[in-house]
């Protein structure tokens, strides 16, 4: 592997450039580089151990005054980091509840918008009205911030309000009040339209003379929430609930009026339900057949006095001598005078219909051949048409709201039985399986790729660059080659050259005998033909020297 990360190494090399190490200098350095890669990763796996154990205090939408968290960590000596990307405050996990409870101790907690507490502050004397007016409406949008925030799926919450001033002209209708709300909700999380009108609902209930129309809500995605609930119609939501309660009622008395008889599996049913939306009012004013006398007046006038004549003068205004017999006289003028108001019997009736009725109901019923009565193969027009007549009855179908309801018959095929499937064929099992298998053959890998080759090396440089597995073969083959011919003069070497040879298979040291240089000559050209030429390199250089 030495040999071949050499000649890699090679190729790149410029010509006359650079000498590379020879194979022994690579097998000391090698156990050193490796041992540094070992420890940078072991250092890496451990900051990064480090660094999931800080977790941080609070989100990033809460408004929380960094400044005041760190003052209060740093007091009571308690470790912390900053997020390089964020700028959160994090602390260690196991420690994060009781900094939590630290921090509502010492008041560090997340920012409200102030409500209308603001004015209870004390003013200066000379105030003007613009002012106290500001901070009203600042109050009241802290208040309503407030009450917003409390809901559920809502994190946090900004309200603009544009109160109208008031006039005093009647006729004037002048600029009306409006409003802004602008939600972040939670990750994940959605409003209802139910919510969405509480919420339009309170912003418009908590100022005077504002209309809903002019309530806005939008999202942080920019969705214009309000526009989805239509103001006019009231509570919609229980509008909605009528044909879902409805369908589920009609198909649990089918289910009550067949399941005991037929089975559950011998029929099937399904329910249709228009729901009616229009709000009606209705008055009906209804007057009778002949008119009556409310009220009567009779006058009658009579003028019995003598009429006035003569020729004018003193005679004419003596009254007359009395005669001895006078008779009554006859009124001279008279007058009568009859009044009568007559009216109709009235009922007046004023209807106002529910926001949202069942406008009609359709209902399909279809029983199984198969539950036939007395082991018949199909349902009898008779048998279909009594049970309709009994589903008429037990659902309520009316006739003038045009109901419909159609029983019919079909053969039903049976449902195939889920057989299970073996164990090593589940999805679960299968995923379970790969995953320990790929566990396996990654340790696998790791100890004949990695390990093993790292052990050996490791071995060779802790053996002085030898190899002990070739030390011993080496060991145990040299008793046969000394009883070889042509050995007596190996044999005859000093003590310190002859390990040299049958043992030490790296170069033998520069100024060494020729027949030590043979020998191992002999031995590398038939195990490592490479080294050769590392062996016949210095012979070179020595030769070219002496010349």
């Amino acid at each position: 592997m030495l040999d071949q990360l050499k000649t890699l190494t090679a190729r790149f090399a410029p010509d006359g450039g650079f000498r590379l190490p020879s194979s022994a200098a690579l097998a000391k350095v090698l156990p050193i580089v490796v041992l540094a890669i070992c420890l940078t990763a072991l250092a890496m796996m451990v900051m990064h151990h480090r660094d999931a154990q800080y977790k941080p205090l609070f989100g990033a939408q809460e408004s929380i005054s960094a400044s005041d968290m760190m003052a209060t960590l740093d007091a009571e000596n308690i470790p912390y980091r900053i997020h390089p990307n964020s700028g959160q405050v994090l602390v260690p996990e196991q420690k994060l509840g009781a900094v939590r409870m630290l921090l509502a101790a010492k008041g560090v907690v997340a920012k409200l918008p102030e409500g209308l507490e603001q004015v209870d502050k004390n003013d200066p004397l000379g105030v003007s009205q613009f002012v106290q007016d500001v901070r009203f409406r600042r109050g009241l949008e802290g208040e309503l911030t407030q009450s917003i925030m409390s809901l559920d799926p809502v994190s946090a919450a900004r309200v603009h309000l544009s109160i109208a001033k008031s006039t005093s002209f009647i006729l004037s209708d002048g600029d009306k009040s409006s409003a802004s709300v602008v939600l972040t909700l939670k990750q994940g999380r959605q409003l209802s339209k139910e919510q969405i009108a509480a919420i339009v609902a309170m912003v418009a209930g908590s100022v005077a003379n504002l209309d809903p129309a002019g309530v806005t809500v939008v999202d942080q995605a920019g969705r214009h929430l309000s526009a989805q609930i239509d103001t006019t119609l009231g509570n919609t939501a229980a509008d909605n609930e009528i044909g879902a309660r409805v369908r589920e009622d009609t198909l649990r008395n089918i289910r009550e009026l067949l399941a005991s008889t037929l089975g559950d599996g011998n029929f099937r049913a399904s329910v249709a339900v228009e729901v009616d939306h229009d709000r009606v009012e209705e008055t009906h004013e209804q007057y009778g057949e002949a008119p009556k006398v409310t009220q009567e007046a009779i006058r009658d006038e009579k003028d019995i006095g003598q009429a006035a004549l003569g020729v004018p003068g003193s005679l004419s205004n003596r009254p007359a001598p009395p005669t001895a017999a006078s008779a009554p006289e006859a009124p001279h003028s008279a007058k009568n005078a009859q009044t009568r108001q007559y009216a109709y019997d009235r009922n007046v009736v004023q209807i106002k219909r529910a926001p949202a009725r069942v406008k009609k109901l359709n209902v399909a019923v279809v029983l199984n051949n198969a539950a036939a009565p007395g082991g018949a193969k199909t349902w009898s027009p008779e048998q279909l048409a009594h049970v309709d007549q009994i589903l008429r009855n037990g659902l309520g179908i009316d006739k003038g709201r045009e109901d419909a309801l159609v029983v019919s018959s079909l053969d039903f095929r049976s449902t195939p039985v889920d057989t299970p499937l073996p164990w090593w064929k589940q999805p679960d099992n299968i995923v379970t399986m790969g995953t320990w298998g790929a566990w396996v053959l990654g340790s696998l890998f790791a100890f004949f790729f990695v390990l093993r080759p790292l052990l050996k090396v490791l071995r060779t440089w802790a053996n002085g660059g030898r190899d002990p597995q070739q030390d011993a073969t080496q060991a145990a083959v040299a008793p046969a080659a000394l009883d070889a011919p042509g050995t007596a003069d190996a044999a005859a070497l000093p003590h310190d050259t002859q390990p040299l040879l049958l043992a030490d298979a790296n170069l033998p040291p520069v100024g060494s005998d020729v027949d030590v240089l043979i020998e191992h000559l002999k031995h590398l050209a038939g195990q490592d033909p490479d080294r050769v030429a590392e062996v016949i390199k210095p012979w070179i250089r020595d030769h070219d020297h002496d010349q």
